[in-house]
């Protein structure tokens, strides 16, 4: 009987730890909320400095560009930074700059070879900001609204705005969100919208208990230029060709640098991806940037229990159901197990059908009550977040989250390691 008193206690036990992981998924969401009730900011907000690289994407800049130069903010500038592009995208800015007086380019020297040109071009643009917050994004991005920088302003002037930590006095990153836009939604699709906001909701919450940022997205993040300066920039682990603005970030934050710009309003809409193959390849290309994160152990600890979760409840409700079904098996299964189980104790409680039935409604009430739970809570985070919710499609995609990192991990160990690097000439 004592084995039967345990695989109930430790059932009970998963199932709580089960619900206190599904609740956390809004806390995103509640945090929203009490945003709701801040004072407005009254004090004057600091001027930006818009920075972006492009290569070969004069198409993008002709369509997000315009979005970014008439956003609602007194004082900003947008600086791009040309990659060696070979289309149309020097005489797209050339043109911009006739029209919108906020708006300066530069490019990289083709001279440029033993670093990574995304990392060689933020650095430019960076330095020859006027102002000293600057504010990252990229082509093929526009904001949702045209508050978006003056939603980063105030999460600058008050970072409570943005973060729960007390201890948090001015920070030094301000890390945003970025969502797909799809004008026809497609089970592809849909997939990708969720991976990447499982991960953002994940980062967020990392953040909000207190601890430094994990990831970071290059779409839509400001970061301090002296601070940038002061802590060498992109001087480590130049040579990798992704990763830039993640581990940059990664490096450097703490739970007393960095805010989270959690307003609708701030969200940046990006581009859709164009194949499965390229969002295999970003899996496959973000598994070698992990390898250098700093501080990273809990957060993964924190990530494979929320992915392995719903599998580890799922087997232990097995377990569980398999208790009142041993004494219709009791022919098939050895005296001496028997003995050790003692089943004969099972018989007092009732009828072993009447014992079955009634575990099989207990235990399907039990699993109805964390999928609620956690269906609304992710649902309550993404709406606050101005994304699309997810509802019946929750459950496969969640279960499906340690095979599509089990993919990239193994494709990752497989590949050279030169794929992940710039190749020197």
């Amino acid at each position: 009987m004592l084995v039967l008193k345990l695989t109930l206690i430790a059932y009970i036990a998963i199932w709580l730890l089960a619900m206190i992981i599904a609740y956390g998924y809004g806390r995103v969401g509640r945090r929203l909320q009490k945003l709701e009730r801040l004072a407005q900011v009254t004090e004057a907000l600091p001027p930006l400095s818009i920075v972006i690289t492009a290569h070969n994407q004069a198409s993008s800049l002709r369509r997000h560009l315009p979005a970014i130069l008439t956003q609602d903010y007194d004082r900003f500038e947008v600086i791009v930074v040309n990659t060696g592009s070979n289309d149309e995208t020097q005489d797209v800015l050339e043109r911009l700059e006739l029209q919108y007086a906020n708006l300066r380019h530069t490019f990289t020297p083709r001279s440029a070879r033993d670093i990574s040109l995304e990392r060689l071009a933020l650095t430019l643009g960076i330095r020859s900001a006027t102002y000293d917050w600057v504010v990252l994004t990229h082509p093929d991005c526009e904001p949702a609204t045209t508050q978006w920088l003056t939603r980063i302003g105030e999460t600058i002037a008050q970072p409570r705005r943005g973060v729960q930590s007390r201890r948090l006095k001015e920070p030094d990153m301000v890390l945003g969100l970025t969502h797909y836009h799809y004008h026809r939604k497609s089970w592809f699709t849909h997939k990708v919208d969720f991976f990447r906001l499982w991960n953002d909701i994940a980062n967020f919450n990392h953040v909000l208990t207190g601890h430094a940022a994990m990831r970071a997205d290059g779409c839509n993040m400001a970061y301090r230029k002296e601070f940038f300066l002061e802590k060498g920039g992109f001087a480590a682990h130049q040579n990798l060709k992704t990763g830039t603005e993640e581990l940059l970030v990664n490096h450097n934050s703490n739970a007393r640098n960095t805010a989270l710009l959690l307003a609708p309003s701030a969200v940046m809409i990006q581009d859709p991806m164009p194949a499965r193959r390229l969002w295999k390849q970003q899996r496959v290309f973000y598994a070698e940037t992990r390898r250098y994160q700093r501080h990273r152990w809990l957060y993964r600890a924190k990530q494979n229990l929320k992915m392995f979760m719903p599998w580890l409840l799922a087997f232990a409700s097995l377990v569980v159901l398999l208790i009142p079904l041993l004494p219709f098996l009791s022919e098939y299964i050895p005296e001496n197990i028997l003995d050790e189980l003692n089943l004969g104790s099972l018989l007092h409680f009732g009828d072993p059908s009447t014992i079955l039935v009634a575990s099989i409604i207990i235990v399907c009430l039990l699993l109805l009550i964390y999928v609620i739970v956690k269906i609304s809570s992710f649902n309550r985070s993404a709406h606050q977040l101005g994304c699309s919710g997810f509802y019946l499609s929750f459950l496969p995609f969640e279960h499906r989250l340690p095979f599509w990192n089990l993919s990239a991990a193994i494709t990752h160990r497989f590949t050279s390691k030169n794929e992940f690097r710039k190749k020197f000439v």
